[in-house]
């Protein structure tokens, strides 16, 4: 039984700090678009990766009191799992989903030195007040209702990962659609109409197109503005530009 009391204590607290990570990452992208962002992966207010890295922050380096070893050693961990989680989602969805190129000093785009900053000194936080807090905070919980508590949480969260996989899987195979109508248009066009009217017909077929996108497909699209397909880069930002730009009509 105990063992089975540590495992809800470790998912609430990794949804109680995916939920931390998720405003964290919706001010930071607010702030850098200059509007409001939802910002994550899933449906749900939660950024999972946050919450994996603050637990693995707990249980690696809960033992470490120097705020300076803390600092380093929490700084490298959080951004190796960011670059492992970069290079895992790449391969799942054929996506890059985000880049630091345009920040200085990043290792292939995909962390940061900021970001490491930035999760050192979280870390910190985290690790001599956040989680003490959280901690005994659960340890005030009603047992019965804890159990409920997480049992629903985890039937949420299972959920929502099933309906966004399952919602933006076929995103890719749009793409591929998308290339060999655009592709094959071109081919047409080149004879047969003028530019403008050229430009006009594409327009149409990106229309049509973005109709076809179902609402996690948009929705991630909206909350990844960097995402880019690795195998059809040029289509994918095309597409995400018509979306903005009807958006702002």
């Amino acid at each position: 039984m105990p063992e089975i009391v540590t495992v809800e204590k470790f998912f609430f607290l990794l949804v109680i700090y995916s939920i931390i990570g998720w405003v964290y990452e919706c001010i930071v992208e607010s702030i850098r678009q200059k509007k409001i962002v939802n910002r994550g992966f899933l449906n749900g207010p939660y950024c999972p990766i946050y919450g994996f890295g603050a637990l693995l922050d707990v249980v690696a380096l809960g033992w470490c009191r120097d705020p300076v070893m803390l600092f380093i050693l929490s700084a490298f961990l959080t951004c190796t799992l960011e670059y492992i989680t970069s290079v895992v989602m790449e391969k799942l969805f054929n996506a890059r989903w985000w880049d630091y190129y345009d920040f200085k000093f990043n290792l292939n785009g995909r962390v940061c030195l900021l970001g490491a900053f930035a999760f050192g000194t979280l870390s910190i936080l985290l690790v001599n007040f956040i989680h003490p807090f959280f901690l005994s905070f659960t340890e005030r919980i009603n047992p019965t209702l804890f159990h409920i508590i997480c049992a629903g949480l985890f039937v949420i969260v299972i959920a929502d990962i099933t309906i966004t996989v399952a919602g933006f899987s076929s995103f890719d195979n749009k793409l591929k659609e998308l290339s060999v109508t655009l592709n094959n248009m071109k081919d047409n066009l080149d004879t047969k109409v003028n530019s403008s009217g050229a430009v006009e017909k594409i327009s149409s077929v990106y229309a049509k197109f973005t109709q076809t996108l179902n609402f996690q497909q948009r929705r991630i699209l909206r909350s990844f503005p960097k995402l880019r397909s690795i195998k059809y880069g040029n289509i994918s930002e095309e597409v995400k530009r018509f979306i903005a730009k009807r958006k702002n009509k």
